[in-house]
């Protein structure tokens, strides 16, 4: 319970993020279900892979589909309209559009500064299974413990029809430096190497099934001693061992 708590406090302090999770439909009223999502996240290159599979339990629909974002704007130049490097998607193997749609939204948390979705339309047959698979690669958050974060929202995934199938989420650490100190703050279902996952299946997410990610930064002298459990907000682990 502490790791957690100091991890609450320490994001308040951030200096720019960028965190991001599954999709939603933008109308509470749909009878698509999200059967299945497999996610494969890459630090600290914040490399994300998504594959998803919906079927339609009703009668032909059309579904508008929103991949969340939000992170602070306030360090973003005016070139810069979010943290992500870039974000593509594809239906059924077909490389789509997809635009982006900023979100005023009261619920969200304002300390966040911005609200975005990366929004496509998808048509479901009656009865119809529908593939999709997003690409994006997003900026590590940062703040001033220092430290290094990333984030995946699974909670938003609910508004789908019913339970999520299965769900899993890895998360591989092989690309940081040997010897880094890095930490989760929930505790993986299975650890294999350097590759960390997590399972559910048959549930409606909550932010309980968000995943979080810290490492130290590489720049910055912590000192003889730091309280590193503190400082990365769950159990520590090193790079390479």
């Amino acid at each position: 319970m502490t790791s957690l708590i100091a991890a609450a406090m320490i994001l308040n302090d951030t200096s720019f993020s960028a965190r991001s999770g599954n999709p939603k439909p933008m109308s509470d009223m749909t009878q698509v279900e999200m059967v299945s999502a497999d996610i494969k996240i890459k630090v600290p290159s914040c490399e994300v892979t998504v594959t998803y599979s919906f079927k339609n339990s009703g009668k032909k629909e059309s579904v508008t589909m929103g991949f969340p974002e939000e992170g602070y704007d306030a360090y973003l130049d005016a070139k810069q309209k979010t943290w992500f490097k870039s974000f593509k998607s594809w239906v059924d193997g077909q490389a789509v559009p997809v635009l982006v749609q900023k979100i005023d939204d009261p619920e969200s948390d304002p300390d966040f500064g911005y609200k975005v979705w990366w929004v496509k339309k998808m048509d479901f047959d009656a009865g119809q299974t529908r593939s999709v698979k997003n690409v994006y690669v997003s900026q590590p958050g940062g703040d001033t413990v220092p430290r290094h974060f990333f984030e995946y929202i699974v909670h938003t995934a609910k508004t789908w029809k019913g339970p999520i199938g299965k769900l899993r989420l890895e998360v591989d650490t092989s690309g940081l430096k040997k010897g880094t100190r890095y930490a989760f703050v929930s505790k993986p279902h299975k650890v294999e190497g350097s590759k960390f996952a997590w399972f559910w299946t048959n549930f409606e997410p909550t932010t309980e099934n968000d995943m979080m990610v810290s490492w130290q930064h590489s720049d910055y002298d912590y000192g003889a001693s730091p309280d590193w459990k503190t400082i990365l907000g769950g159990e520590v682990r090193v790079a390479g061992e």
